[in-house]
């Protein structure tokens, strides 16, 4: 019952403002419904105003600028993981994926079109965004301690190495490096 649950959660919110619990069950309905994305930014500022250093309520947001297509500000919101917690691998996964997931769109859009000019716009505008996921997935990797997120991350390094492998001895090696440790499941 979403609906019963949304007028619950919003009446405890109502009598217990500084509950973050409920503030952070709000933000997920929010999340899950896709509805009112200005009631769920209010909310993101409200938690935020209550745990200054959850580096996660940003990356929450960083997700829904991603998928409202603002990507300076999810780039923003992702960094700010960062500056409140080094060690939280989250922000950099979550810009990569962004990333990446923009150059799949592209590299989709390219494979459909028929012009030859506009179609090497397209390739050139995939391997821009395909470029801009590797930094933030390196840096995640680095500072991840979990090895099946290494994986993980891994498995989308590889897969961008691979495209550029011919453009450098270094891009093959960690194309190279990737792979083997997508292959073997064990990060090096």
């Amino acid at each position: 019952d979403k609906a019963g649950a949304k007028s619950i959660l919003e009446a405890g919110f109502q009598r217990f403002p500084g509950s973050q619990s409920i503030l952070i069950g709000l933000i997920n309905y929010y999340v899950t419904s896709g509805e009112n994305t200005d009631q769920l930014f209010a909310l993101l500022d409200a938690a935020k105003k209550n745990e200054p250093t959850n580096a996660s309520l940003y990356y929450v947001e960083g997700n829904i600028r991603s998928q409202l297509g603002e990507t300076q500000k999810a780039v923003e919101a992702y960094e700010k993981c960062a500056t409140i917690n080094p060690a939280y691998e989250f922000g950099y996964i979550g810009e990569g994926t962004m990333y990446y997931n923009q150059a799949i769109a592209l590299q989709d859009k390219a494979q459909k079109e028929l012009d030859d000019t506009k179609y090497q716009a397209i390739v050139k505008d995939f391997e821009t965004a395909l470029k801009s996921c590797i930094d933030p997935f390196e840096k995640a990797y680095n500072i991840t301690k979990d090895d099946k997120v290494k994986v993980g991350v891994a498995e989308y390094l590889k897969n961008a190495y691979y495209r550029f492998r011919s453009e450098s001895a270094d891009n093959q090696a960690k194309y190279e490096k990737y792979d083997n440790v997508v292959k073997s499941g064990k990060p090096e």
